[in-house]
């Protein structure tokens, strides 16, 4: 069994996995179910459903299971298990046309799986090998997703990201988790260079803070001066 097949079985065993792909499958269905063209609906914005949707409804999904943490970073859902962080990222095209380089959050796990060791140490001869056991040698895992705009028939691949921007796979390992790759999925479109430089996904879009302000107060016309209104900025 690879490192790959490792986080399956780690995954599986602590409940993440059925529940996950449960939800990935849901998710898509209800987009597609919604989708209205006439109404002005398109790929953009199949996309942004499929993606808001997993990350508000997995948040909901995984929050008080024991032994699994879940957060929302950069706008995305990242679920935490036996040392493992698992994220979800939109497949824009085939499995191996990935990339990670988009932005420091996508790159940030292939870039730690890929370093030859994780931790250091001033004198690795007094401390050899403490934390193995402890945290996976590859402890990032991605899943990468896609689905049928008007079926919502959704295909979705598990796999350890690797940092490519020498060249060759974005993928240590990777597999097709469920779905089939060669006939399901329309690809969607990244929101950035249409050339196909990386740039901003509908997965990485910032949602922006509102603030509250206070306005002047309103003329005392049988009130109270002093007042203040909270105002939307």
């Amino acid at each position: 069994m690879g490192l790959l097949g490792d986080a399956v079985a780690v995954l599986d065993e602590r409940g993440v996995l059925e529940p996950l792909g449960g939800l990935v499958r849901q998710v898509y269905r209800r987009a597609a179910d919604r989708h209205e063209p006439e109404l002005g609906d398109d790929a953009m914005s199949f996309g942004t459903t499929v993606w808001r949707n997993l990350t508000n409804l997995g948040k909901a999904t995984f929050d008080g299971i024991d032994g699994v943490r879940v957060r929302v970073e950069d706008n995305s859902l990242e679920i935490l298990c036996s040392g493992y962080v698992v994220r979800l990222y939109s497949l824009q095209g085939g499995i191996e046309s990935i990339r990670w380089e988009g932005s420091e959050a996508r790159l940030g796990g292939a870039v730690e799986n890929s370093r030859d060791r994780q931790l250091a140490f001033d004198d690795e001869e007094q401390f050899p090998g403490v934390f193995s056991g402890v945290v996976p040698p590859k402890r990032h895992v991605r899943v990468a997703h896609t689905g049928d705009i008007t079926t919502g028939e959704a295909t979705a691949y598990l796999g350890l990201p690797r940092d490519n921007r020498d060249g060759g796979s974005p993928w240590f390992e990777v597999m097709l988790w469920f779905g089939d790759a060669t006939t399901v999925g329309t690809p969607l479109p990244a929101v950035g260079d249409p050339a196909g430089v990386p740039g901003q996904r509908h997965d990485e879009l910032v949602i922006p803070e509102l603030s509250i302000e206070s306005l002047p107060p309103f003329p005392a016309h049988g009130r109270t001066a002093g007042g203040s209104v909270g105002r939307w900025a």
